[in-house]
């Protein structure tokens, strides 16, 4: 199980899961976010500045909500974040998807390299080291 230390608050806690903050924190977290959905519910065409203001919600984590999809069930929201590879606005994740496609192809290539590196390994002998000693004696 173990302990952590929260992410916001530093105070010490045991997560259920793989948690980063405590529930404290985490309640609060969810509070703003109901605060940021509720917002654009009423305001859909609201940008991530404007949230700010009006919600006094912190940017980075209404951009952690959107990087999490969190507002993806909500529909055509114009709420949206830079591609941290291109800078292009997506509405969730952390890539866009033509990022994602050629991160996928360059992963899906270095798999392919390592397969073709490994050779199968020759097997020497049937026991541990028997093989060189019953030579030497």
């Amino acid at each position: 199980m173990g302990i952590k230390k929260c992410k916001d608050c530093k105070q010490i806690f045991a997560p259920v899961r793989k948690e980063k903050k405590c529930p404290d924190c985490r309640r609060k977290e969810e509070e703003k976010f109901k605060l940021v959905r509720d917002y654009l519910w009423e305001n859909p065409g609201a940008m991530i500045e404007e949230v700010h203001q009006d919600t006094e919600v912190e940017k980075e984590l209404i951009r952690e909500f959107v990087r999490e999809g969190r507002f993806d069930q909500m529909g055509e929201l114009e709420l949206s974040i830079d591609c941290e590879r291109c800078g292009v606005p997506v509405s969730s994740g952390r890539f866009c998807k033509s990022c994602r496609d050629a991160l996928q192809e360059g992963f899906n290539k270095a798999k392919s390299k390592k397969k073709k590196k490994k050779k199968p390994k020759e097997k020497k002998g049937s026991g541990m080291f028997t093989r060189n000693r019953r030579g030497k004696s």
